[in-house]
């Protein structure tokens, strides 16, 4: 599993970098509120119309040619940031980077599910985000510092870590292969039932449907904090080097909480739905308290809500991994990831409009209500009962 720690290590840096100031970087160079959340719309975009294409290239191509690539599309995105003065190099920066996301969307979680196993999954899942997050931390620290020294410096400094992760899985890198089933004699033509098989696993799986469509509305809700709390922040008067130490706290937060998870793994997996609900419910009173703009509390609720979305992911990601057939599981973890880039889709447009008509107060208010969807349709799941999906599907590419 040291592959999957180092690589971790090494993309929490590059987002502890660049996760800070890029939206600072972006009003630095004239863009207002409702501009950025266009942007965003443009990535989320991008990312939708990506993510299952994606997907069903990482199940026919395979998981080492997907990941290469995102790396290689990375640098592309921090290499264009510089330039970003003009709108359309911007949005080509935007749909780079979506184009990024969405191929290493699903595949590292398909990878490392079967190096690890199934049993095993969820808790190195969990490992591998503390990882990522301890690093991310570091980054984030040295984030604020960097950009008051060049504000282009920390691109750059982007652009050397993915080309590290580029030529390190491009030549020395071995990915494991799908099980030999009938799967294996597919041809070229087949991408299209990749994604009807894909499709009629989640139709058909009640749960399943529930929870991709809860992440829906987490996928909005959070998106939009992760958007607007930099220049929320700077309003009520934190620096952009605070605002590094912010996004620091908040990665120290999920790893405290996620510490937690890890030592509660086995009641997690057993009743995934108490820790989602307790989750979103604790994310939506920070938020509500966010949106009061009480300087005091802007920082404790701010590093809460930045660390949840580092939490609920590996959750998430264990649960539907028990219903994903290997055969299928890139594109159904592109469908999910799909599902969610809709609702951050929403998240740029919809809530862009409302912070630039009546403040980012007003704002996160509406998305503090928001998260109740999610909330009530965690207590619904448990309450229905499927047949194993996942057996069945793997049970017919056997015959």
């Amino acid at each position: 599993m040291s592959i999957f720690y180092s690589f971790s290590a090494l993309r929490g840096l590059a987002m502890g970098i660049f996760s800070p100031i890029w939206i600072l970087y972006l009003i630095s160079k004239d863009y207002d509120f409702l501009q950025i959340g266009l942007m965003g719309a443009v990535l989320e975009i991008a990312k939708l119309i990506f993510e299952v294409p994606s997907g069903v290239f990482a199940d026919r191509y395979g998981i080492k040619i997907s990941i290469a690539s995102s790396f290689f599309f990375s640098i592309l995105t921090w290499a264009f940031f510089p330039f970003i003065d003009s709108a359309p190099i911007c949005i080509l920066a935007m749909i780079i980077w979506a184009l990024s996301d969405s191929l290493i969307s699903g595949s590292f979680e398909t990878w490392m599910s079967r190096v690890a196993g199934e049993d095993r999954f969820g808790k190195e899942m969990m490992k591998n985000t503390q990882l990522l997050i301890t690093f991310l931390i570091i980054g984030s620290i040295a984030s604020g510092y960097l950009y008051s020294l060049n504000i282009y410096f920390p691109f750059l400094l982007v652009m050397v870590i993915y080309l590290l992760l580029f030529i390190w899985m491009s030549v020395f890198i071995k990915v494991p292969s799908v099980s030999e089933t009938n799967h294996g004699d597919q041809n070229q033509h087949d991408s299209i039932k990749i994604i009807k098989e894909s499709l009629k696993i989640i139709f058909n799986k009640k749960r399943v449907l529930l929870i991709v469509i809860a992440g829906f509305f987490t996928a909005t809700a959070y998106d939009t904090i992760s958007r607007y709390w930099q220049p929320f922040l700077s309003d009520l008067g934190f620096s952009e080097k605070s605002l590094g130490y912010i996004f620091a706290l908040g990665g120290f937060t999920a790893l405290v909480l996620l510490t937690l998870t890890i030592r509660f793994e086995k009641k997690i997996e057993k009743n995934p739905y108490l820790a989602l609900t307790s989750l979103d419910s604790m994310g939506m009173v920070m938020t509500f308290l966010l949106s009061r703009a009480f300087r005091p509390l802007g920082i404790p609720c701010t590093a809460f809500l930045l660390a949840i979305e580092d939490i609920h992911h590996p959750i998430v990601t264990s649960y539907l991994n028990k219903f994903f057939p290997d055969s299928y599981k890139n594109t159904l973890f592109s469908l999910n990831s799909g599902v969610g880039a809709i609702g951050e889709i929403l998240s740029g447009v919809i809530f862009g409009i409302i912070s630039a008509a009546f403040g980012l107060s007003a704002m996160f208010v509406v998305v503090a209500v928001f998260l109740l969807i999610p909330i009530i349709l965690y207590t619904i799941v448990p309450k229905i009962k499927d047949n194993d999906m996942k057996v069945q599907i793997e049970k017919s590419q056997q015959v």
